[in-house]
């Protein structure tokens, strides 16, 4: 069953990449973009796309992730993939301690505090206080929800790597 063990390291796989490549590519070019505009237009954007981003595809994948680590690390566990389950483990550990913690905890109670906002009614001091504070410490958490969720893809990889190379050769 080389195949069975290989996908259930495939899939926390390729979650940990979806998701930390989402985080990365806010740090990286959403933020820095959204850095460019006039504050009040940089306020709405945001708004706008947090907005979107509360769907459903996001919310599987952001919450999913370290649950289809640890279902699938039970089953390599019990399939005798034992060191392959533990980098699962350590995966989904890292995600959600690193990730998925900090977005309940900071990056989500910053977006509520952002949209409870008319940035039409800010004064241009007032609107770059709010712009600039938010996007110095939503970026810092996010890069951290990044790296963290990056770390997990690396484990996930070594889970994927285990499992290649303890499994019997092919005749």
């Amino acid at each position: 069953m080389p195949r069975a063990n290989y996908l259930l390291v495939l899939i926390p796989l390729v979650l940990f990449g979806a998701i930390g490549g989402f985080f990365y590519a806010y740090s990286v070019s959403v933020m820095q973009g959204l850095n460019n505009l006039p504050e009040t237009d940089a306020i709405r954007a945001m708004q706008e796309l947090n907005r979107g981003t509360r769907n459903g595809l996001f919310l599987v994948t952001f919450v999913f992730t370290p649950i289809a680590a640890l279902l699938c690390a039970a089953a390599l566990y019990f399939r005798g993939q034992q060191m392959s389950a533990s980098f699962l483990v350590a995966a989904a550990a890292v995600y959600f301690a690193g990730s998925f913690l900090p977005t309940v905890n900071i990056n989500v109670p910053l977006n509520h505090a952002i949209e409870a906002l008319d940035p039409g009614k800010l004064s241009l001091a007032e609107a770059t206080a709010v712009w600039t504070d938010y996007s110095r410490d939503w970026t810092f958490w996010n890069t951290t929800r990044a790296i963290m969720a990056l770390i997990g893809l690396g484990l996930a990889g070594t889970a994927m790597h285990n499992v290649r190379r303890l499994e019997p050769a092919v005749a």
